[in-house]
């Protein structure tokens, strides 16, 4: 007897809806919100990263994009909240056309020339103060709201957050299951044996970074959002590093690993803010020993224990309800 595969998903969502009914402290719903978006830009590195084997650095410049691009279609013209999400992630999803040129780069060389992009749009957004605000910003986006409806509450924004990350995450659980998903995995694989089987490796790569870019374009619109006033600093190439980490430490090739590689990032820091100084260090360390974990990551691992354990109970369950012979 298996452990139902849907099973700790539909615990981990349920936790997750409960979250604003048990914590009611806004800066703390402001953090797990903050948590949220980081895992809708973590699934996207997934499908990169660990679906297509595409080392990607430019995550954190598609997040800048669609944050600066939602933040000022609100801020100026008071475009509608859903609106502005997507505009971001289009907004995101075209500029990774540019990348369209690179596609073919593999490993270290891809990792450059994505990271020399996200740099780029950085210093785009630095200096370009009639687009952007410059050095000081875009202020003054205003109070989110859906259907004429506010959803500036820290509870209402969590559940929306919540609500995109679930679209997002059964999305990407679609893309891998479907062609698409299966000849980017062959391309992780073996490119010369993909390309063999008839696969488009420049068009399906080409696809997987435009599919990334949009959803790092509707969490940057959901930052936008969330923190009113964006900064420079908010989208510098540190971030795409950061959204790497988060699908790494979770787990290669796992949705759920991102998830959960995502809010170990973001909350970790946050539980150890009480060690004061010490805390980026200790966080580093744990970094350091979840990446010895290889490709498993924290969801890997945690799965291994599970299945472990859930085999003994089955087995002293079979081995308790076993006729006993009569002496």
């Amino acid at each position: 007897m298996k452990m139902p595969p849907a099973l700790p998903r539909l615990i981990a969502l349920l936790i997750l809806v409960a979250v604003p009914l048990v914590e009611h402290n806004a800066y703390w719903l402001h953090v797990f919100s903050l948590a949220l978006i980081a895992a809708i830009l973590a699934l996207g590195m997934q499908l990169l990263l660990g679906m297509a084997g595409l080392l990607s650095l430019g995550q954190g410049a598609f997040y800048g994009i669609g944050a600066y691009v939602a933040g000022a279609l609100a801020a100026n013209y008071g475009v509608p909240f859903l609106l502005t999400l997507l505009a971001g992630g289009l907004a995101a999803a075209a500029a990774s056309l540019l990348l369209v040129p690179i596609v073919r780069l593999k490993g270290t060389s891809l990792a450059v020339a994505t990271l020399g992009f996200s740099i780029i749009v950085h210093l785009v957004i630095l200096n370009e103060e009639w687009l952007t605000g410059g050095s000081l910003g875009l202020m003054d986006i205003p109070k989110p709201t859906l259907f004429g409806v506010s959803v500036a509450d820290d509870d209402v924004f969590y559940w929306v957050c919540l609500v995109i990350l679930v679209l997002v995450f059964v999305a990407m659980d679609r893309i891998s299951k479907s062609r698409f998903g299966r000849a980017l995995s062959a391309i992780c694989q073996d490119e010369e044996a993909a390309r063999a089987s008839g696969i488009r490796l420049a068009w399906s790569k080409s696809k997987c970074f435009l599919v990334a870019a949009f959803t790092a374009g509707v969490a940057g619109g959901l930052f936008a959002y969330h923190s009113r006033y964006l900064s420079p600093s908010d989208f510098t190439f540190n971030e795409s590093i950061e959204i790497m980490i988060m699908a790494v430490i979770g787990g290669l090739g796992s949705l759920s690993g991102a998830v959960v590689g995502a809010f170990v990032v973001v909350l970790m820091p946050e539980v150890l803010r009480s060690s004061g100084e010490l805390r980026m260090i200790l966080f580093g360390l744990a970094v350091i020993l979840l990446m010895a974990a290889g490709n498993l990551g924290i969801v890997g691992l945690a799965s291994l224990a599970a299945a472990k354990l859930f085999g003994l109970f089955s087995s002293a369950r079979a081995w308790v309800s076993k006729p006993r012979e009569a002496n």
